[in-house]
């Protein structure tokens, strides 16, 4: 009986236009994503060929040449700043020209430089700094060269990260979808799945069957975190898919930096925010991807929990709407106005949207909250989650049959 409930649920739920309208509004936006996507990608692509990057170098050449001239007719200058600024400037040329020289060096055609020549140069000059480099400067600098060493080991290029690959695009549709679109998405459509039921009397008659109240809420609940999980997710699966076909799928070993931690420490009398040195370090983007997928669907869990708690206390879709955007917006104007409020954003699930400073570790500057780690997120939408969905069950249970 309760998955005749669940699949009555299903049938309820695509029998509504507003269903396949919010897919389609997904759909398109997913779609804006690989052509904001396409057109970075190009223009990067554009201003960092060899053929841009050397014609660059050879016009600031020509420029820096020009005031080596000017400088030296210049008749304002003493003798001696006029030598001290000419040293400067021939100096600064000679650095150019080198550059230039290596930019022709290492380049394979008019469209392609040798990114592996790039990165062995910057890994072997890496590595005569770290033979006299402090202790302090040691452990960033072995960051350094282990991310360069990943490029070169896996074959993956030092500019993929600007690339319009299927695993970057995917996770820039996390990231943006969660920060952006995900919770206003999550209450058009979900705001309406229980309170939209108590004037028709459909739901009066769900109740006269032989079914238990507690199986005939919960059938609703976990058709309404089904399909938001998929609706989100399989999406975004399915665009990082075709990407990944069109354009090259990127590789799962690109480093990423990540895990920044922080202390507070006392100078001058003030307590101030600081960065522990080299707390943070490089994780593999498949690693970041999984954390990022994580976040958003636990994100989608406690929000929809949220949402079905107040559509179940509510007797009108459009109240339910109204307090769900309202929490919403007011909580999310708060946090911008005031440091106080922010300090306990991490004890409050509306602000779990920011899933890359969150993975990063870098919300803590934002709140200054040391608490907003990744553990402190999982186990606050968890205890959210269950509260919101018992105090849905126990209004539900309580509430007179005669709806």
């Amino acid at each position: 009986m309760f998955m005749g409930l669940i699949k009555n649920e299903f049938i309820k739920l695509f029998s509504k236009k507003k269903t396949y309208i919010i897919l389609f509004l997904f759909i398109a936006l997913s779609g804006v994503f690989v052509a904001v996507n396409e057109v970075s990608e190009n223009n990067y692509l554009k201003y960092n060929s060899p053929k841009y990057r050397i014609s660059n170098m050879e016009e600031n050449i020509k420029y820096q040449k020009e005031y080596l001239d000017n400088i030296a007719k210049d008749e304002t200058l003493s003798k001696e700043d006029k030598a001290k600024e000419i040293d400067a400037a021939k100096e600064s040329l000679n650095s150019m020209e080198l550059t230039l020289a290596e930019l022709k060096k290492s380049m394979i055609n008019e469209s392609e430089i040798d990114w592996k020549k790039d990165a062995q140069t910057q890994l072997d000059s890496l590595k005569e700094k770290y033979k006299t480099a402090d202790e302090n400067n040691k452990a960033n600098l072995q960051k350094n060269i282990d991310r360069l060493q990943t490029h070169i080991n896996h074959n993956i290029p030092l500019d993929e990260a600007n690339l319009n690959k299927g695993f970057n695009y995917l996770l820039l549709n996390i990231i943006v979808v969660a920060s952006g679109f995900l919770a206003f998405g999550l209450i058009l459509f979900n705001a309406d799945s229980v309170s939209t039921e108590y004037n028709p009397g459909t739901l009066k008659f769900l109740l006269i069957q032989p079914v238990t109240r507690v199986k005939v809420l919960l059938s609703k609940y976990i058709v309404m975190i089904i399909s938001s999980l998929i609706l989100i997710m399989v999406t975004q699966l399915l665009f990082c898919f075709g990407v990944g076909v069109v354009k090259g799928f990127g590789s799962l070993n690109r480093p990423i930096l990540a895990g920044f931690k922080y202390e507070f420490v006392v100078e001058f009398g003030q307590k101030v925010l600081k960065e522990i040195p080299n707390s943070a370090s490089y994780i593999p983007l498949s690693e970041f991807l999984l954390k990022a997928f994580l976040l958003e669907g636990i994100f989608i869990i406690v929000m929809v929990s949220f949402i079905f708690m107040i559509s179940t206390i509510s007797k009108s879709s459009v109240i339910a709407m109204t307090i769900t955007i309202g929490a919403l917006l007011g909580t999310n104007i708060i946090y911008m106005l005031s440091t106080t409020y922010r300090s306990f954003s991490p004890y409050i699930f509306f602000h779990f949207t920011n899933i890359e400073a969150i993975i990063t570790g870098t919300i803590v500057q934002e709140t200054r909250a040391l608490q907003f780690t990744i553990n402190n997120v999982i186990i606050v939408s968890i205890i959210s989650s269950i509260v919101f969905i018992l105090v849905a069950l126990g209004v539900f249970k309580k509430r007179d049959i005669q709806i």
